[in-house]
């Protein structure tokens, strides 16, 4: 009965193993798919407000520093057609134009993943 206790006092003494990195990774994209965030650019700069929140907020910020990282370079282009005074539909139309042409969207897939990364590498070293 002796051994049966030390057996069970050592199993809880050691630490549990820690998930793949990989797993990590998959378990913060999946949670930054349910964030929801908008952007906008003011006087040339590009700022970002989480509107759904994943409950994370190093995870919130993946979400809006891809949006600022991708669309910093653009700021300039979107303040000249926003003050442009275009009808609405040329307005909207022109934007997304924009937007498709720098292959924006990609640059977000980008940026996450990149982000990630480097979130789960951080927590990682946090715990050693």
């Amino acid at each position: 009965m002796g051994l049966l206790a030390l057996s069970v006092a050592l199993a809880a003494a050691q630490p549990a193993a820690e998930l793949p990195a990989e797993n990590e990774i998959e378990v913060i994209a999946n949670r930054l798919r349910d964030w929801r965030g908008t952007w906008r650019v003011r006087d040339g700069a590009v700022s970002c407000k989480t509107k759904r929140s994943t409950g994370d907020r190093e995870i919130d910020a993946l979400g809006c520093g891809a949006m600022v990282t991708c669309m910093t370079p653009l700021a300039p282009q979107w303040q000249e057609i926003e003050d442009a005074d275009l009808p609405k539909a040329e307005l909207e139309t022109r934007l997304n134009g924009l937007l498709q042409a720098a292959k924006v969207s990609d640059c977000f897939g980008t940026a996450r993943e990149q982000s990630i990364a480097a979130l789960v590498a951080a927590r990682r070293s946090k715990r050693t």
